[in-house]
């Protein structure tokens, strides 16, 4: 990754986050939302943000594996920073889902890092553990530097993903290569002059042009720090991630 581009991603979203601070458990008819920690093999702990819905006791539900944006400053991000991101995107987005969703905070620079995604597949089967998970509809989302990560992990772990959903997010080269049939559905801002949406066009077209199924949204006027915008756009996904497990079954 350019480290200019990093550096506007890293300094643009501390503000966007602190636009919904909901720290602590909440519950209510659409389910509960808390704070967590995990502690991994390593030693460290891992934060997150949890939502389970109300679904979640009538059997498997879908899990939402959601990857925050960028923060401001060096270090980590700011404790539960994960959470705001899925209060302020993940949950509104995928609410008519009825899924799980785990928003870790990053432990590293970078979602891409070995760190952060040995990190986020233990909080994944530690998740799969205590609840019903539909290992079937499994899906990994992220916006800006989460969105990058979505690219990521879903290349990584194709046996587990069952869909992405980068918002903002441009995959690399090396990851379009090796892509294999993992559907993607990408969300961007024609506008966005952080993350520009030609890498993405590219690769959405090189991916469909190969059979994967693959489509991009693009938003008319949107740019990038506009974060709390691309919620309700992000509600196109659930009927597409519905006709995508439909069509597998």
């Amino acid at each position: 990754m350019n480290p200019r581009h990093l550096r506007y991603l890293l300094t643009g979203f501390a503000i966007a986050a602190a636009l919904v601070p909901t720290p602590g458990a909440q519950a209510g008819a659409s389910g509960a939302t808390e704070d967590r920690v995990l502690e991994l093999e390593d030693g460290t702990d891992l934060r997150y943000g949890l939502h389970v819905p109300a679904a979640a006791n009538d059997g498997p539900v879908p899990l939402v594996i959601g990857l925050h944006y960028g923060w401001g400053g060096g270090g980590s991000p700011p404790p539960y920073y994960g959470r705001d991101y899925m209060n302020l995107l993940a949950r509104p987005g995928f609410e008519e889902l009825d899924a799980i969703i785990i928003a870790p905070d990053c432990p590293a620079r970078f979602w891409g890092d070995p760190r952060s995604d040995a990190a986020v597949m233990a909080l994944v089967e530690s998740i799969r553990e205590e609840f019903q998970i539909d290992s079937d509809r499994i899906v990994v989302t992220g916006f800006s530097l989460g969105g990058m990560g979505t690219w990521s992990f879903a290349a990584q772990h194709p046996e587990l993903i069952s869909a992405a959903i980068p918002v903002a997010g441009r995959p690399t080269d090396e990851i379009v290569d090796g892509w294999g049939d993992t559907p993607v559905f990408a969300i961007h801002g024609d506008k966005d002059d952080v993350v520009p949406i030609g890498p993405t066009r590219e690769a959405i077209a090189e991916l469909a042009d190969r059979g994967v199924v693959a489509e991009l949204v693009e938003l008319a006027g949107y740019v990038h720090f506009q974060t709390p915008r691309y919620a309700e756009p992000l509600t196109a996904a659930v009927p597409w991630l519905e006709r995508i497990w439909s069509s597998a079954q």
